[in-house]
């Protein structure tokens, strides 16, 4: 009786045990559970949702993995923003001996308009994230740094001008910090005008209330095409900083990002005036001259002699481009060639000046005087606002009859007949043309003559060959195989990047799984240079679960698979239809072409890198 009671005790006591265990046990995996589902979500946030115009955002996205595990696409961020930097942060915490780690992708977005910017979801990981508003507002010129460290200028010359007058505008950038590279402005594209960049960027100081900034200057003129309001849009500026500090190990910069920005401006485009309208030309200038000029006396020529006058239009306010042409193509009693136009455009205290040069060769075909009509150009003159007219008088050409006298002008203008100054045409000698025909001529055999030069052109190059070249010969010699080395290794693909792409593609046409990992591998190499990539075991540990390192693994396992093959069939059965090359080509044609656009903007933005104003 007492061991039943004792053996039902204990049975009670290890059932006890056993429910607390497996409770334990639960609560354990739906801690883990749920530790594990809380890791796996994405967290995304911004450090504020209300910004000026001109100043930053900052967008951290959090992932709990590692870093190269996660491929996150920002391209829809560039509809209202532009991305400035991106950097990374990893980060590990251990508490109570639980270890947390996680990611942070730090993005720094430049608001490009005012209103509501919309950071849309975003899929990371199989996960899609919340979009976020921010409010961007215009409260005045301003720029993300303290005072007035950095600011922005906008200057044009006129309020209100006419259709097609020029417009100066210009945008400055005043800055007391060090170091700026980089600098970019918001391009002016505006519509129904033609836009021109003054040379290049201006630098110098300017002492404003005892503080020395310098400067930073772009000047533009603007040709508005129609009349009404032209809106000249808001101008953002961004650039980068360096306080003179490196990285020891891999020398690079320690820079941060600076913007500044300044409300645009609106111009009245005035039409043409009343009394203009009718015009065959219009013609918006400050001022406008015209000069000509002649090679020769024009008051003693002869028939058949030629003389040449040149003219020059410049207009201060106007392109070359625009000036219309104004020379006479058709004159009594002159045979007219004009030659090809030169057509010029400078820039004087930042008003564009325009210059167009118009000559022509007058040849006489008949004694007496010639009347040059006079030139009239019709234009406006912008600074007193009122219509004007340049113009050079008419000339005079004297020519002499054929023994060189010139007609007395009485007589020419009271007979009114020209031929009656002109002497009778000279009679022609028929006989003795007659006697020249029958002269005997000379006949030269023209295939003997090319003989004689040939060899003569041979002897000549032989000369020069045995003086020159022959005791010279091992040097050129090496030479232009030395040549030919540089020229076969620049277009190798190991040095190469596009023969690299090249090589890659036609290695996937061929299926030939061998192949294509080397192949794969020397494109790789140029890819992610600097790092170095010998193996395709290098290529996986940058790529992770990316497209790429998915099809590294698919081509490992062909490869393993064509080996077994091998030696069941012999390498006659090579290639493995499970691997799709074409696939891998599409993938690495994607990422060439971003790696290209790159270097395009690269190099783009390399001129306009603004050196610092004081050495540290």
């Amino acid at each position: 009786m007492v061991n039943m009671a004792s053996l039902i005790a204990l049975a009670q006591l290890r059932k006890t045990h056993f429910i607390k265990a497996a409770l334990l046990f639960a609560t354990l995996c739906s801690a883990l559970l749920s530790s594990i589902s809380l890791a796996q979500v994405p967290i995304i946030e911004v450090d504020r949702t209300e910004v000026a115009r001109g100043e930053t955002v900052t967008l951290t996205i959090r992932v709990f993995k590692q870093r190269n595990s996660v491929q996150i696409d920002l391209t829809s961020l560039l509809d209202d923003s532009e991305v400035l930097s991106n950097r990374t942060s990893a980060q590990t915490r251990i508490i109570n001996g639980r270890a947390d780690s996680w990611t942070d992708y730090i993005v720094t977005l430049f608001p490009l308009r005012e209103g509501v910017m919309v950071i849309p979801s975003l899929t990371i990981d199989d996960t899609i994230t919340q979009a976020i508003e921010i409010q961007v507002t215009n409260q005045g010129p301003r720029s993300n740094q303290d005072g007035q460290e950095l600011f922005l200028e906008i200057q044009v010359n006129k309020e209100s001008v006419f259709v097609q007058e020029q417009l100066l505008f210009t945008i400055s950038l005043y800055y007391t910090i060090s170091g700026i590279r980089n600098p970019q402005f918001t391009e002016l594209e505006l519509s129904d005008s033609v836009v021109q960049l003054i040379g290049s960027p201006n630098q110098y100081e300017k002492l404003i209330d005892g503080v020395r900034y310098g400067v930073y200057e772009k000047r533009y003129v603007i040709f508005p095409q129609s009349s009404g309001p032209l809106e000249i849009p808001d101008i953002l500026f961004r650039g980068e900083v360096t306080d003179g500090s490196s990285n020891f190990v891999f020398r690079n910069l320690n820079t941060r990002r600076v913007t500044a920005f300044i409300e645009g401006v609106t111009i009245d485009i005035k039409e043409r005036p009343a009394n203009m309208r009718s015009e065959r030309f219009w013609l918006p200038a400050t001022s406008i001259s015209l000069q000509e000029t002649w090679s020769r006396d024009t008051q003693n020529m002869g028939i058949g002699e030629s003389v040449v006058r040149t003219l020059t239009l410049v207009a201060e306010g106007l392109d070359g481009a625009v000036l219309p042409p104004f020379s006479d193509t058709q004159i009594d009693k002159l045979n007219l060639y004009a030659e090809p136009v030169d057509i010029q455009r400078t820039f004087n205290e930042g008003s564009i000046v325009g210059t167009r040069i118009e000559s022509t060769t007058y040849v006489p075909t008949e004694s007496g005087i010639i009347e040059i009509p006079a030139i009239s150009i019709p234009w406006w003159n912008t600074d007193s606002d009122e219509f004007m007219i340049t113009t050079i008088d008419a000339t005079t050409l004297q020519v002499a009859t054929a023994v060189g006298e010139l007609p007395a002008e009485q007589t020419v203008a009271s007979s009114g007949e020209l031929n009656l100054s002109v002497l009778a045409a000279p009679e022609l000698d028929q006989q003795m043309i007659d006697e020249q025909s029958q002269t005997e001529t000379i006949e030269i055999d023209i295939d003997w003559l090319n003989y004689i030069i040939a060899l003569a052109l041979l002897l000549l190059l032989y000369t020069l060959y045995r003086v020159f070249l022959h005791q010279h010969r091992a040097l050129i010699g090496a030479g232009i195989r030395a040549q030919a080395t540089v020229i076969t290794d620049k277009f190798n693909p190991l040095h190469n990047f596009n023969a690299a792409f090249i090589d890659l593609r036609k290695a996937c046409a061929s299926e030939d799984v061998l192949r294509i990992k080397a192949s794969l591998i020397v494109w790789a190499a140029h890819y992610y240079a600097p790092v170095k990539i010998n193996s395709m075991e290098d290529i996986l540990s940058l790529q992770g679960n990316s497209p790429l390192g998915d099809l590294c693994l698919a081509l490992q396992a062909s490869l393993y698979k064509e080996e077994e093959e091998e030696e069941e069939a012999g390498p006659q059965q090579r290639g493995d239809k499970a691997f799709d090359a074409a696939q891998l080509l599409n993938l690495v044609s994607q990422l060439s072409k971003q790696q290209q656009q790159i270097s395009k903007q690269q190099r783009q933005t390399a001129p306009y890198r603004l050196p610092p104003l004081y050495k540290n």
